[in-house]
């Protein structure tokens, strides 16, 4: 539901100041009034003008002001850094502060806090989460209510900033927080966008059952339209619904994707809109779509962003999931060598890879390696449990792998996410449908929606060493062999030994199908 703003008499009083005093050119009171009030004023109607007051205020009134100071830090007024956090180091200190200022050092920290994010400095950002959780901590009693009405906010925040920073564990618990102090809330948007965070992050995890009562709950809550922090609140649901449509097969997937932001636009949460791009277009077969928004996303951010946070681990992740799609083993699994896990997806793919290049041994080594690994999300035990289901079949185990078959379907139909059959070959899903009840029905849906498996059924996983890499590339050029021989200062035997090599492992009989089979298997790009 839309509920009208019903907004804090105080922060009213604290905008009208910020116009009155601006209209006398009292510039004390403008800092003051944003020393004081600036967090609460950018979630109110009054942002735009207190954004025009901090461009032009002199820097020096910011001395004694923390508040003002962050602020111009925001802006780029000052470097970031130059002003000290002043949060009380131990909880005795906590609550002395608390005591005497109520929540107002809680609340100044956030414009550090969100400007390090922004930036992609995630360790500092974490850094200030971890130092105000004694301030926090000291404010979430029943009878505080009225003196720390930031809190659900700073929880909010704080999840967010875990989530971004790909601690999504702590992300969830913050989450949780702010939800618990949600009748706090001062701005009439924060149990919203907490909802929709959890209905987001159960979503992403496979829990589809808890992410539709968190929707629910974020579609009861009040929400503000009218200011602009009301547009981000939203992509948290739209994205959800479209989550929900993708594993679910809805026909009506395309309508939730156009709602959704694309992962070039401008926002924190790209990483996550590329991960939801990236299996839309998989699901469908469109690899070249799936790129596509891969390079978009990349091309529009600095590198710095790319490498940091929870898009370390989902980048790499998304892009080894196109690889292994196109069917270029080799290049998913290198992908995601170093590559952060995310939630058990990670594993679980190179598990899949393992399976595809008939490597089941391997792979059920990773699906085994998985159960014991925290943090581990709904969605990739699902997965591994396909995945097992393959691999015990191909090993000959036809018990366990109608076991695993067993405890996938359940997981898949309590989650509502017959997409995740797609992921292992669909013959071995065939072969044990008699004997599992429910795959049957939940195979013919998949049939029914126009998918077939998103990776291939078996792929290649083919090495070769670095000598005969750098062949690969030189057999490319236009040079006869004794050319190369001569540029790698090796003898031209020594060339046609490593060519000869590439023949046997590609199944090629020229140089030309070396070069054409390397090039399809994605060899050439490493």
């Amino acid at each position: 539901m839309a509920a009208d703003p019903n907004p804090d008499p105080e922060l009213v009083a604290a905008g009208e100041s910020l116009l009155a005093a601006r209209a006398r050119g009292d510039l004390d009171a403008l800092a003051e009034t944003i020393d004081r009030w600036g967090v609460d004023l950018a979630h109110s109607p009054f942002a735009t003008a207190l954004y025009d007051v901090a461009a032009e205020l002199p820097l020096d009134l910011s001395a004694a002001r923390p508040g003002l100071a962050f602020r111009f830090e925001d802006i780029g007024r000052l470097p970031i850094g130059t002003t000290p956090l002043g949060l009380p180091p131990t909880h005795k200190e906590a609550r002395a502060e608390f005591a005497s200022n109520g929540d107002l050092r809680l609340r100044q920290a956030l414009l550090p806090l969100t400007t390090r994010r922004r930036l992609g400095r995630f360790d500092e950002a974490m850094a200030i989460v971890r130092a105000a959780t004694p301030l926090a901590e000291a404010s979430v009693y029943p009878w505080y209510g009225d003196r720390s009405q930031i809190l659900p906010y700073w929880y909010l925040q704080a999840g967010i900033t875990a989530q971004v920073a790909g601690d999504l564990g702590v992300a969830r618990r913050f989450f949780l927080n702010a939800w618990t102090h949600r009748d706090r809330d001062p701005y009439g948007f924060v149990a919203r966008g907490t909802a929709g965070k959890l209905a987001q992050h159960d979503a992403l995890a496979g829990d589809l059952a808890s992410s539709a009562t968190w929707l629910e709950r974020a579609l009861d809550q009040g929400r503000r339209a009218d200011l602009w922090v009301d547009h981000f609140v939203e992509s948290n649901l739209t994205t959800t619904s479209t989550i929900h449509a993708i594993d679910a097969l809805d026909p009506q997937v395309d309508t939730h994707l156009h709602a959704t932001l694309h992962p070039s636009q401008r926002s924190e949460q790209w990483v996550i809109f590329l991960w939801v791009f990236v299996q839309h277009a998989l699901t469908y077969g469109d690899t070249a779509s799936a790129l596509g928004y891969l390079e978009d996303a990349v091309q529009a951010r600095p590198p710095e962003l790319i490498r940091a946070g929870l898009a370390a681990g989902v980048v790499p992740l998304v892009r080894a999931e196109i690889h292994l799609a196109m069917g270029q083993a080799h290049r998913a699994l290198a992908d995601i060598e170093d590559a952060p896990d995310v939630a058990g997806m990670t594993r679980t793919l190179r598990a899949r890879t393992l399976l595809l290049a008939d490597q089941a041994p391997a792979a059920l080594l990773e699906v085994e390696a998985l159960g014991s690994v925290a943090g581990t999300s709904r969605r990739a035990r699902t997965e591994s449990l396909l995945v097992a289901t393959a691999a015990h079949l191909a090993v000959g185990d036809r018990e366990a792998a109608v076991e695993s078959a067993r405890r996938a379907v359940v997981q898949v139909q309590e989650g509502h996410a017959p997409r995740l059959l797609a992921t292992v070959p669909r013959t071995a899903l065939d072969e044990l449908a008699p004997d599992v009840p429910g795959l049957g029905p939940l195979l013919a849906l998949v049939d029914e929606r126009g998918v077939r498996d998103i990776y291939p059924a078996d792929v290649q996983l083919i090495s070769v060493t670095e000598r005969e890499r750098e062949l690969l590339h030189d057999l490319g050029s236009d040079r006869t062999l004794a050319e190369i021989a001569d540029d790698n200062y090796v003898s031209v035997n020594t060339v046609r030994t490593h060519l000869a090599s590439l023949r046997r492992k590609l199944d090629a009989r020229s140089r030309g199908e070396v070069l054409a089979r390397a090039r399809q298997l994605g060899l050439l790009d490493q």
